[in-house]
C-alpha cells in the first residue's frame, strides 16, 4: 500500500511545485523586463535565475507526468497526457494540463539559445508572451484536476500565486506605457536647406 501511494504523492507534490516555480519564473521575468531590476550593469545571475526557474519548472512537470503514469489509481497513458480530451478521468481538467504542457514546451524550447537566435527578437518576444496565458491554463488545470482544491490552504495559496503574478503583470503593462517602441520614435528635426 505504501508503494502505491508514493506515486500519488509524487504526482501531487511535483504538480504543486511546478505551479509555484512557473509563477516565480513568470514574476521574475516580468520584473526583469521593467526598470525595477535594470541597474546600469545587471549581473548575469539575474537572467540566469529566470532561466533556471523555467528549466526547473520543466523538470517538475516531467516528474509530475511520471508520477501520474506510474500511479495505479487512475490509469494515465502516454496518450491521455499528450492528447487533449483523451483521458477518461476528468477529460476537461486533464486537457487544461495538456494545453499547459504544450505552452510550456513552446516557451522553453524557443528560449533555448540556438533557437532563440534564429527567431529574431520580435518573434521570440511574441512567443514568450504565451507565458501569461500559460499561468491561467495551469490555474484552470490545478483548480479542476487538483485533489487539494477543497483544502483552504491550497485555495489561498493558489489565489495568492495568481494574484501576485497578475499584480506584477499589470505593473509591467503600466510601466511599459511610457516606453518608446520602435514604431513610436520621435521624428528627427528637419534641417532647412
Amino acid at each position: 500500500m505504501i508503494a502505491a501511494t508514493v506515486w500519488w504523492y509524487l504526482a501531487r507534490s511535483t504538480g504543486l511545485v511546478a505551479a509555484v516555480l512557473l509563477a516565480l519564473s513568470l514574476v521574475w521575468g516580468v520584473l526583469l523586463s521593467t526598470q525595477l531590476l535594470k541597474p546600469v550593469k545587471r549581473p548575469a545571475w539575474v537572467l540566469d535565475l529566470h532561466r533556471w526557474l523555467g528549466g526547473l519548472t520543466v523538470a517538475f512537470v516531467i516528474l509530475h507526468l511520471v508520477g501520474l503514469m506510474a500511479d495505479s489509481y487512475v490509469e494515465f497513458t502516454l496518450e491521455s497526457i499528450l492528447v487533449p480530451f483523451a483521458s477518461s478521468w476528468r477529460p476537461v481538467a486533464v486537457t487544461w494540463g495538456v494545453a499547459g504542457l504544450y505552452l510550456l514546451a513552446i516557451v522553453q524550447f524557443t528560449s533555448w539559445s540556438p533557437i532563440r537566435s534564429r527567431l529574431g527578437r520580435r518573434t521570440w518576444h511574441a512567443i514568450h508572451l504565451l507565458s501569461f496565458p500559460l499561468l491561467w491554463v495551469v490555474a484552470m488545470h490545478s483548480g479542476a484536476a487538483g485533489t487539494d482544491v477543497g483544502n483552504p490552504l491550497y485555495t489561498v495559496a493558489m489565489f495568492a500565486l495568481v494574484g501576485v503574478t497578475m499584480w506584477v503583470v499589470v505593473f509591467r503593462i503600466l510601466a511599459g506605457t511610457g516606453r518608446r517602441t520602435p514604431t513610436s520614435r520621435p521624428e528627427r528635426p528637419r534641417t532647412r536647406v
